[in-house]
């Protein structure tokens, strides 16, 4: 093995390592923000619903794809995110025997409410870093994400 060899080894350990980090921290993040949202509300539910958010309206299945949840996992949150009050469903108008999922006014309300403690928690943790940081840092998480075949 060369010195570079190694060296580069320890990097990818490194890198692993954080982000073996990142997932933790993530991950309580997630329950955090679940609670703080609606307290009865799952992390599972509020990754279901922050997907709804973004693919509204959205089928399940696109939900199951997205998320790479279990289909029975899914179905079970979304009902209850129905009996919450969080998700309506409509039908599709392209396929009459499947229903789209949409959030609610209370969920709109919610979502927003949430999106301003998102922002406001990371300008708190990415406060002195500059926009050129930001900038770098954003885009290094994108390509990262990008560059996983199972997503």
């Amino acid at each position: 093995m060369t010195e570079q060899t190694s060296a580069e080894q320890e990097l990818l350990l490194g890198i692993e390592a954080g982000i073996s980090q990142l997932f933790r921290s993530g991950r309580s993040a997630l329950r955090s923000y679940a609670n703080a949202f609606y307290p009865e509300l799952q992390p599972t539910g509020f990754t279901i619903l922050r997907m709804i958010f973004t693919c509204s309206p959205a089928q399940a299945g696109t939900i199951i794809q997205q998320t790479g949840l279990d289909k029975s996992a899914v179905s079970r949150q979304i009902t209850v995110l129905r009996d919450l009050g969080l998700v309506d469903t409509q039908p599709d108008p392209l396929d009459g025997r499947s229903s789209l999922l949409v959030p609610t006014a209370l969920a709109e309300e919610r979502m927003e409410i949430m999106r301003q403690r998102v922002k406001n928690d990371y300008r708190h943790r990415l406060g002195e870093w500059s926009a050129d940081e930001l900038a770098t840092f954003s885009a290094l998480l994108d390509r990262f994400n990008a560059s996983d075949p199972r997503a």
